[in-house]
Order: C-alpha cells, then structure tokens, then sequence
C-alpha cells in the first residue's frame, strides 16, 4: 500500500476514492488531523491514480469525477451484496458438512433398523428358530432342489400377485452378521448425508427407484459375464450404496456449491470395491446391484443438474 496524497477535505477524499473504485482502483482515505490522506492498496495500480488525482486537483468538479462516484455507490452495493451472499453460502456448506446424523434421517433410519430386524429374523429361521425365512424377502420366491440349485415360478409370478413389495425388499436381506454391518456403515454414511438435504420424501423416493431398478438388474443380468441369466437368490443394501454413492460422486463434482461431497479416500475406496467385487476374489457378489444402483444414482445427479442449469436464465 502506497500513499498517493492528501486532500483539505473528506467530502473530496470520499468522492476521489469513490472515483477510483469505478475505475477498478482499490484505495483508502485516513483522516490525519485536518487533512485526509489518499492511500492506493495495489501498487500496481500507483502510475494510473497519480495522473487522476493531479486531475482531480485541477478540476474536482469535472463531470466524469461525478458520474465516477456515482457509479461507485452501485458497485460498493453490489459488493456488499456478494460479500453477505458469501457468507451465507459458507455457512450453509458448514452446515452440510457437518458429520452425518441419524437423528435428521428418518428414512435411512428406518431402512437400518427393517435391516437389522429382516436379518434377524432370517438369520434364526436358518438356525431352527423362527418362521420367517430369507425367500419371503426375496424378489421372488424359490426353494433349494439341491446344495447348487433352485427352482422357482418364471415372470415374477409374487409379484403379479399382488406381492409388490418383494421388488425392493431383497434390500433388506443380509447374508451374515459381517455383511450386514458392511452395508449399515455405508448406508449411515451416505443416508444421513443426503436426506436432510433433499428432504426425507425426495430421499425416499429416490432410495426406492434405485432399490428397485437395481433389483431387477441383479435378478436378470450377471456381471461382469454380461450374461442374461435370472436369478432370486440375492440380497442386501449394497445396490441402493452405490445409488447413493453415485449421486453424492456426480453431485459434487458437478455443483460444488451444494456442499455435498466425500474424501477423495471414500472414492476411491468404493471404485476399488467395485472393481474387486467382479474378481469373484470375495465370493458371490451382487455385481448387477452395484452396477445398476451406481449407473441409476449417478443418472439422477446429472440430470437434476443439467435440468437445473437449463432453467436459469
């Protein structure tokens, strides 16, 4: 900063600095006794100012000093008005970048708790000690012919029935304890992200799309073989993590501004589980949920923002 000279008289200072603002020069005018010191923040900026102001002292009333100032007040406005939208933006991504919370997400707390409570009580049924069995979940009903295959009615008879819900409720389907808890952590990570931002309606209508469609995907397509071959007997929360995982991926990275965002760590960590579920190094994985509920979650993001760019002016 560098000081450019001094006027006998505020009205003159303010109205020289008003001056400079409308030029594109920052300055700041400090009163030192009966005198007002001009100060020029960019150096830069120093040559340009020294010609205005010897300008300004000839002629202070010159009609483009006027207009100069008068134009400053519009741009101070519109600063000012930046700088509180600013503020008001950085306090509403803190806000959203808070750590997830159960408390406000109704619906991912309840998909935890018709988890915990499904697998339990698949779980006893296996061990002789309930009634309520894994295939009353499952996106179609099929019984054991041998250790290594299944039979059940073809065209989603249950579901024709009138036993709609079975095309979300292999969701709520848990092999054992480890992969129950697997897809828990996930689903309160993502979840209680992303239902207080978009409101628990939106969450939940969201959460049953990708459910579903990924449902359906799991049941007919075997990935990565690409292979046309259904198949019932899969099960868990993976394929709606993935939706979700791909929503908040595209979302980030296309409207930064929403706040929503995960560790570069998290994404790299949920691609590498990807890519390692289709080794089959793991075991039986439902790749088509994955794929389906990643593809679906990332459509939703991308075409809510290219919609949403569209309708602005």
């Amino acid at each position: 900063m560098r000081q450019l000279g001094t006027l006998d008289s505020q009205s003159a200072a303010n109205k020289f600095r008003d001056y400079l603002l409308s030029q594109n020069v920052e300055s700041k005018v400090d009163q030192v006794e009966n005198t007002w010191e001009i100060w020029i923040v960019n150096e830069d900026d120093l040559p340009k100012a020294k010609s205005e102001f010897e300008a300004f002292q000839q002629n202070p009333d010159a009609d483009h000093f006027s207009k100069g100032a008068q134009l400053a007040s519009s741009l101070r406005a519109e600063q000012e008005k930046q700088a509180v939208e600013e503020i008001r933006q950085r306090m509403k991504i803190r806000r959203q970048m808070q750590p997830p919370q159960l408390t406000t997400a109704s619906v991912t707390s309840l998909l935890i708790i018709g988890s915990v409570i499904v697998t339990l009580l698949t779980l006893m049924k296996q061990n002789d000690l309930g009634s309520i069995s894994v295939t009353d979940f499952t996106i179609c009903e099929y019984r054991n012919v041998s250790p290594d295959v299944i039979s059940w009615a073809p065209g989603f008879r249950e579901i024709r029935e009138g036993e709609i819900w079975r095309l979300f409720t292999p969701v709520f389907i848990h092999f054992d304890p480890f992969h129950l808890l697997f897809n828990m952590y996930w689903l309160f990570l993502f979840g209680a992200m992303l239902e207080p931002r978009l409101k628990s309606w939106r969450f939940l209508i969201m959460v049953l799309t990708i459910g579903i469609l990924s449902n359906i995907g799991e049941y007919y397509f075997r990935i990565p073989l690409l292979e046309w071959r259904p198949d019932p007997s899969f099960g868990g929360m993976s394929g709606v993590n993935y939706g979700l995982f791909g929503y908040i991926w595209v979302k980030g990275s296309l409207e930064p501004e929403a706040g929503i965002a995960l560790p570069q760590f998290t994404i790299y960590l949920m691609i590498g589980f990807f890519f390692i579920y289709m080794t089959g190094m793991i075991g039986p994985i439902a790749n088509g949920a994955h794929t389906f509920g990643l593809l679906i979650g990332c459509a939703i993001a991308g075409s809510g923002t290219l919609i949403k760019r569209g309708l602005k002016p």
